[in-house]
């Protein structure tokens, strides 16, 4: 069934390269939920203006300037041959602007029924280029886990080939949230991304604390990015260049 939303989940983020050689870091951050169709009223967030946390409609998807998230999940999906009701309800992981600066590596859709059974999800990639590309998962298996492995085709990191796939495997949130996106090369895991969230009440007291424990959020993501690139570069993991060609062949299975 459709978790309940909004909330915000306090996350551990673990990326863990397995080859050509291992490099590990994790750190914490949270991330907004909440139903497309009815955005959470509170002091410290708003939606497509300025305040400490904000939404922007224009930070995903990068379709029909102007159209609501909804609007434009929906028209990529029919675009892509996978059309959802009109009722459906459209549940968005996302990491919020802070001061108006947005930098959002990775969000998530989950899409229900209008009766909450779910129906497919999308996850929404976006690169340091500022590049987006979203990825489908297709349809849940019984107990509503996707599990679904595609062409990444897009280039992601200068230490990961484009050309590479993408294993998502994502779980319904309840209070507890998780996430694995495992890069394969080749066939075999090369490069191993998590997400573990437990989720806490969306409140505008909360809020102010979390900018406080987790000051200038995403900042630090797109700082972590660029330490943990040299970190690499300096360990002289192969560097992919962002002429490298990108092929259409389908992803190993």
């Amino acid at each position: 069934m459709m978790p309940i939303a909004p909330a915000l989940y306090e996350c551990d983020v673990v990326h863990s390269r397995i080859t050509p050689k291992k490099h590990t870091f994790s750190y914490k951050v949270f991330m907004f939920a909440f139903d497309l169709d009815a955005f959470p009223k509170t002091l410290l967030l708003s939606k497509n203006r300025f305040n400490l946390f904000s939404i922007d409609s224009k930070d995903h998807i990068k379709m029909e300037k102007g159209a609501s998230i909804h609007e434009k999940l929906c028209s990529w999906l029919k675009s892509n041959g996978s059309p959802i009701p009109e009722d459906s309800k459209i549940v968005l992981y996302t990491f919020p602007s802070v001061l108006g600066y947005s930098f959002n590596p990775v969000s998530f859709y989950y899409i229900y029924s209008h009766s909450g059974e779910p129906l497919t999800a999308v996850t929404e990639v976006t690169n340091t280029f500022r590049e987006m590309k979203l990825f489908p998962l297709g349809e849940p298996d019984a107990d509503g886990k996707f599990n679904h492995q595609v062409a990444k085709e897009f280039y992601v990191s200068p230490f990961s080939d484009p050309n590479d796939s993408f294993h998502f495997k994502l779980r319904q949130p309840s209070e507890k949230w998780s996430v694995n996106i495992d890069n394969l090369t080749e066939g075999s895991i090369s490069l191993v991304s998590a997400i573990r969230g437990t989720r806490r009440d969306l409140t505008s007291s909360r809020l102010a604390w979390f900018a406080l424990k987790y000051p200038l959020l995403s900042v630090l993501i797109i700082l972590r990015i660029h330490l943990h690139a040299l970190l690499l570069y300096l360990k002289k993991v192969p560097y992919f260049p962002k002429s490298t060609p990108i092929s259409s062949t389908p992803p190993d299975r």
